[in-house]
């Protein structure tokens, strides 16, 4: 019983890794390129910087209040998280917020469901 319990666990976690969303992200100065819309779940932000400073990706809305750590210049960086329907706001936190300021933000919107064959 114990190993069949374990078994069913191990499968709900493989398939929710499975189906975590994949969203390209990329930085540079004063900009962040995305979609502008994804799939309410877990999303997985793969955040490539290809400016010529360090920069970093927050993301906040609905409660959430997310970041990567600092991504160098040509690094890569990922944060995962769950999305709720709603708006939320991604952008550059640097420098007191003067990344931001400078144009580093963008307005996502979160949809209810998933879209298949998205990872």
């Amino acid at each position: 019983m114990n190993r069949l319990f374990l078994a069913a666990g191990f499968v709900a976690v493989v398939s929710s890794v499975a189906s975590a969303q994949s969203v390209p992200v990329t930085i540079s100065e004063w900009k962040i390129e995305t979609k502008d819309t994804v799939h309410a779940g877990t999303v997985t932000f793969r955040v490539k910087n290809e400016g010529t400073m360090q920069h970093g990706f927050y993301i906040e809305g609905q409660g959430l209040k997310k970041e990567t750590p600092q991504v160098g210049v040509n690094q890569t960086a990922n944060l995962r998280v769950t999305l709720v329907p709603g708006t939320y706001e991604i952008y550059c936190p640097m420098a007191d917020l003067t990344h931001k300021k400078a144009g580093m933000t963008k307005k996502i919107i979160v949809v209810e469901g998933t879209k298949k064959g998205q990872h």
